[in-house]
Parts: structure tokens; sequence; C-alpha cells
């Protein structure tokens, strides 16, 4: 070792949650870990995503029976924000044996970064630095000042109309809670349809419900230049001119990878990702990566889970490869999309006998009872085997539904075991019992 380095067994570059599982797993462990974050704790789910969306989101279903202004709504998701994050402005981390460190760090060696002055080096490096909002190629996109995930939570004012660009799931989370706090939405998707990653009915009703909720949707959507001339937006088309108060890019993320690390020949795949082996470590020995930066899901349950298995392989010096396993997601629109398994297309690629069933959420009392009554489930099985490829929610809950279909699907259940499984009455699990039934 070089003098005046400083020595640990492990350093994580980013305080995600990735990094943070496996900072604390391996901390707690004893081993001495430094964490490296050149902003704030908690990541992208805690700061610009998962968390100021949802709080957002729920604010928006009642602000206006609040009567409540923009800074009031933003102090609501500040307030939340800190909830989350708790009191302790080193996040805990003394408690577990890390030492974090603030700073922009710069990799000199594949387990060596050098920051602010200080060279901290290790058997072992992770980059867990995440993704940043990505803006497509369209002419005057950039000079346009265009919102994102990063700033939209902290604008001065509430615009009274608002381009979205995207139809994924971004889009259309923040897109409905605008329209709903009473600003005009235009969401522009270059593809087909929105929400693509979803089964074709989900994505169909859902972008139904959104315009008669007042969204506009314009799909396959060429967006020939964008521009802004003091307070209005112009988003130009081949169909025509839009005029907006303000944009907002939600359209695709890019990976943040530490200086450094490039020069070293770091590995990355076509979309500029970091290229990682099935037990997570890179093409440069001792360096890990997990989470968004390696752009295989990107979710935070995901992220945690590659982490859970790169702690184990880092303390053991192993590489073995991370089992595949489901990975379910949702959408927190109104109604929410819960997603597990294969779409009907994906199911009818794959096997040559496919059964499908849709259940809507208006024939169940729990639905009816709350007045929740948009919406259904779609579940799809082996024709032969009655075992079940996937379950499709687009209903009050489906979120949290789409739990117990992962659980399903995951240990290769057919559709008549969970049909034969008593559920509580009245609730919305029901649905997805009696879906299954349909296949039975």
């Amino acid at each position: 070792m070089l003098s005046g380095m400083e020595q640990f067994d492990l350093i994580v570059i980013g305080n995600g949650s990735a990094g943070d599982n496996i900072a604390r797993t391996l901390g707690r462990r004893g081993l001495k870990v430094a964490v490296v974050e050149r902003e704030h704790l908690g990541g992208e789910c805690l700061n610009d995503g998962c968390i100021p969306s949802k709080a957002l989101i729920d604010i928006s279903k009642r602000a206006g029976d609040e009567g409540l202004s923009w800074n009031e709504i933003v102090a609501r998701i500040h307030a939340v924000q800190l909830l989350v994050r708790g009191s302790d402005p080193n996040g805990g981390m003394r408690g577990d044996g890390i030492e974090l460190i603030w700073g922009n760090p710069r990799f000199t060696a594949p387990t060596t970064v050098a920051v602010d002055g200080r060279v901290l080096t290790a058997k072992n490096a992770v980059v867990a630095t995440g993704t940043g909002p990505g803006l497509p190629p369209i002419p005057g996109l950039a000079e346009a000042r265009p919102q994102t995930n990063r700033t939209i939570f902290t604008l001065p004012a509430q615009p009274s109309s608002l381009a979205v660009i995207g139809g994924g799931p971004i889009g259309l989370e923040l897109g409905q809670a605008f329209n709903r706090l009473g600003t005009e939405v235009t969401i522009f998707e270059a593809l087909d349809r929105i929400a693509i990653t979803e089964d074709a009915e989900v994505s169909l009703e859902l972008t139904m419900l959104l315009e008669r909720d007042g969204v506009r949707i314009e799909t396959g959507a060429a967006i020939e230049r964008i521009d802004r001339t003091g307070g209005e937006v112009t988003v130009t088309t081949r169909r025509g001119a839009f005029q907006f108060q303000d944009i907002l890019v939600a359209a695709g993320r890019r990976p943040q990878v530490p200086d450094g690390l490039d020069e070293l020949g770091l590995a990355r795949d076509s979309r500029g990702f970091v290229t990682v082996a099935d037990c997570g470590l890179t093409n440069l020995d001792g360096l890990w990566a997990a989470g968004d930066v390696t752009g295989k899901f990107q979710f935070t349950h995901f992220a945690s889970y590659q982490a859970h298995h790169i702690a184990r392989h880092i303390l053991n010096q192993r590489c073995e490869p991370i089992p595949e396993t489901l990975v379910p997601w949702a959408i927190f629109t109104e109604p929410e999309i819960g997603h597990a398994g294969m779409t009907e297309d994906q199911a009818r690629n794959a096997h040559t006998n496919v059964r499908t069933a849709i259940l809507h959420a208006a024939e169940f009392d729990w639905f009816r009872t709350t007045g929740r009554l948009d919406g259904f489930v779609k579940v799809i099985a082996d024709g032969d085997t009655g075992t079940l490829l996937g379950a499709h929610f687009l209903c009050a809950r489906g979120s949290t539904l789409v739990g117990e279909a992962c659980l399903a699907i995951q240990h290769g259940l057919t559709a008549r075991q969970v049909a034969s499984t008593i559920h509580p009455y009245p609730t919305a699990s029901e649905l997805f019992r009696w879906a299954c039934a349909k296949l039975v």
C-alpha cells in the first residue's frame, strides 16, 4: 500500500438501495467499510423518485378538497422525505461500523478511489451509483430547460399546463397527479401505446381511464422540435404544434458511472450501463456493480435483491450466479398497475397452449363498497398444466395484490391451487382468486 492511502475492506460508491444494503450488511459483520456519497443519502428513490412521487400522488387525490396551495404540497412532500430519511445526518452508519465520506470520487485503480484529497483503497469496491434522467435527442429540448424527476418536486409554482414526454411509469404517475391538481396535461409517447411494458389490454384500458379524467394522450408522437419562448413551451409534432407553460421529460434513464473507470477499461453495454458477470463482478478485478447502474431491472426492490447476494459474494469471496427470480413491479397510477410474470403476447411466444381470464373489479363487493370500480385483473396460464404464467392488475390496490400473484407464479402454482385457497370476504384479494377459478 502506498504511503498516504487509507485501507478499508470495502469501498461502496453510492448510497441508494443497493449500496446501502451492501455496506450495512458487511459493516455489521465487522468489515471496515467506507461509503462515498457526493450528493445526498438515500439515492434516487428517496430524493427524486419513489418517495416524493408517491407522496405527490397521494396528496393529489385530496388536495382540492383540502384547498392546498402548491407551496403547501411541496412542503408536505419534503416532510415525507424527512420522515423516511430520519433525523441522523449520518444515516445511522456509525452504528453499523461504516465511515461516510462526502465528495466526488475518482477511481485511480479498480479498488482505489481519490476523494477530495483522500485516497482510499480496499480489496473490493462496489459501484452503486444508479441512473439519472435522460434527454431524448429532440431538437431544442435541452435548450428548452425541461423539468425532470429531479426538479419537478421543487418547482416554484404549479404550471397551468404541462407537456410530459414519455408514457412510462414516471410520465404516467406524475402526469395523472398534476392533472388532478388542476394542470392541463398532455402525455407524448413515441410508441403506439403508453405503458409499453404492460399487457396490451392493461395499457389500452389505462389510456381510456386517463383520457376520461382529462389527460390528453398522444401516442405515436413524432416530436420534431421543442422551443421555449419566455413563459411558453411549444412542442411541434407531425400532427401540429402544442403550447404549454412547462415540460417534463420522463423518457429513459442514463447510467451514472464514477470518474476514472472508463479510463481503466470498465466494460459497458451499448446503452452505457455497466456490464457485470452473473455474480455481480465487473471486468475489473475486485470491482462489483449493483443496482440501476447495471441496467437489468431498474427497481429499488430488485436493487436490494441484487445487493443481498453481492454482499454474500464479497464476504465469502465467491463469484456465484445470482439466482434468477421473478421480478414484479407496480405503476402507481389510479387505478394501480401490478405486473407479475408474462404478458399474454410473451406467453403465446413461449407456450403452444395458453389460456387467459379477465375479471372486472366492479364484480366484487370490496370494490363496490369502496366505490373503486375501475379496472380488472388478467391471469394467464399454461393451457395444458394450468400453471400460472402471468397476472396483471389494473385496479385499486393492484400494487399490493400483485405480491400474491408473484408468489404463486414464482413457485409454480396452478390456477386450481389458487382458486381452492380461501380468501377473506370482502377483500380486494378475492379478485385474483376468482379470476384463477375461471381457468379451472
